[in-house]
């Protein structure tokens, strides 16, 4: 249907499913209520439209208080959750969007998976349970919120632990495995002249290399996964981090987006290397290496390398809050960041920052305590020092641990910024 706002006059498109209900025009942001089609049918069937009771109705509903809006949003939302808790109980619908989302406990508070907004939490009596609302000092903003980011992931550290001991058990049972098959080898043979050698574990030692290559990927997608979730949680005012999501079934849009951001990411980077160097990208594999690009990439390689760089956290955001095509649309991401323009640099270079407080930390575990635990690992599976390789094991849990810390403390940083901005994005539903 077509309307105006009875504030600004301005013509808008509304869908038929709003009727009935409270909405904000997203010219003035006036609150008002559209009319109900049956009204209009029935008006229209029996003679000419009363247009005067129209118009007081819509001056009304514009001058509707923020309480007034609130409980007649409340109102409609409880009764579709009526009407839908008939068919399935487990079935929310979302004060925001109205879309149907199924919770396991519908008497916890979910997200929304359509706009991603806080579903309140169901009452026993059978309506939605009011918001808690925190108070302005209770929320972080963007720049009071960037000097806690550090301690954010603190109310997760458990399951930050539980990462850490799934490194270590993942490679740990098929060591045990094979360390407790080479024992029974050794005990059948007592007698002989092999039973006199030392247990040989190098094979465990490949075995664990094969398992670190096949974490990397599977914390990978976790990782992911919990990035763009920590997005949308710190985005619509949670304070508090979410565990680390160890399903693959939930993995599946995280693990789709990041696929695609990379591929595009590398067709931008393409195109740079052409615009600037005249090589396709088989060409730039086979025969360009650093010097090349110190020599040849000139200042306009790296001016195209910076400005791929500066739209990657816009990307992340977009992919969070919205779908991938509105993640990597150039257009978004350009409009986003002209609208925040030195709030979004000062997130670039607080994420440069933290970037490379956590990258230098992450290089000195990984080269200066974990590589060499490998090596240890490596020398003492050929003597059959099991010790060593268990060491190695602790090493690989304690940079899991550290790799999803630092995750957690960027996901927060993008996350405040998205909810400090969020009118100013082309991102989600609006």
């Amino acid at each position: 249907m077509k309307l105006r706002c009875p504030r600004c006059q301005k013509a808008l498109q509304i869908a038929d499913k709003y009727a009935g209900r409270a909405i904000r025009c997203p010219a003035c942001n006036r609150a008002f209520s559209v009319p109900k089609l049956q009204t209009a049918l029935r008006s229209g069937a029996g003679g000419d439209l009363d247009l005067e009771s129209l118009a007081a109705l819509e001056k009304r509903a514009g001058e509707m208080g923020g309480e007034e809006l609130k409980a007649a949003q409340d109102a409609v939302t409880a009764a579709a959750q009526k009407e839908a808790s008939k068919s399935d109980p487990n079935v929310r619908i979302c004060p925001n969007c109205q879309k149907p989302t199924k919770a396991k406990d519908p008497y916890t508070e979910v997200l929304c998976s359509n706009c991603w907004n806080p579903i309140p939490a169901l009452v026993k009596g059978g309506g939605p349970s009011p918001r808690r609302q925190s108070g302005p000092t209770s929320v972080a903003t963007f720049y009071s919120g960037i000097g806690n980011a550090m301690a954010y992931p603190i109310p997760a550290i458990a399951s930050l632990l539980n990462a850490a001991g799934i490194a270590v058990g993942a490679g740990l049972v098929p060591v045990a495995i094979f360390t407790s098959l080479t024992y029974l080898m050794q005990q059948s043979a007592a007698g002989t002249e092999t039973a006199e050698q030392t247990g040989d574990l190098s094979t465990a030692s490949l075995m664990l290399m094969g398992i670190f290559a096949l974490e990397v990927f599977f914390f990978s997608a976790v990782a992911i996964h919990t990035f763009l979730d920590v997005v949308r949680t710190t985005t619509v005012g949670q304070e508090a981090p979410p565990n680390l999501s160890w399903g693959p079934a939930q993995w599946g849009k995280s693990v789709v987006a990041y696929l695609v951001l990379n591929v595009y990411f590398a067709v931008m980077l393409s195109i740079v290397v052409f615009l600037t160097m005249g090589k396709t990208p088989v060409e730039f594999v086979m025969e360009t290496n650093a010097t090349d690009l110190l020599e040849k990439g000139g200042a306009g390689f790296f001016v195209g390398l910076l400005v791929i760089s500066l739209g990657v956290p816009m990307n992340l955001v977009g992919i969070a809050l919205g779908s991938v095509s509105q993640g990597i649309n150039p257009v978004n991401v350009a409009k986003g960041i002209a609208r925040t323009h030195v709030h979004y640099l000062f997130l670039v270079i607080i994420l440069v920052v933290y970037g490379i407080l956590f990258g230098g930390a992450f290089w000195a575990i990984v080269h200066d305590w974990f590589i060499p635990k490998i090596s240890q690992m490596s020398a003492g599976s050929k003597e059959g020092n099991l010790l060593q390789v268990g060491l190695a094991l602790v090493a690989w849990g304690a940079v899991m641990a550290f790799y999803f810390y630092g995750m957690y403390v960027l996901a927060r940083l993008h996350g405040l910024f998205a909810r400090a901005f969020r009118k100013n994005l082309e991102f989600g539903s609006h």
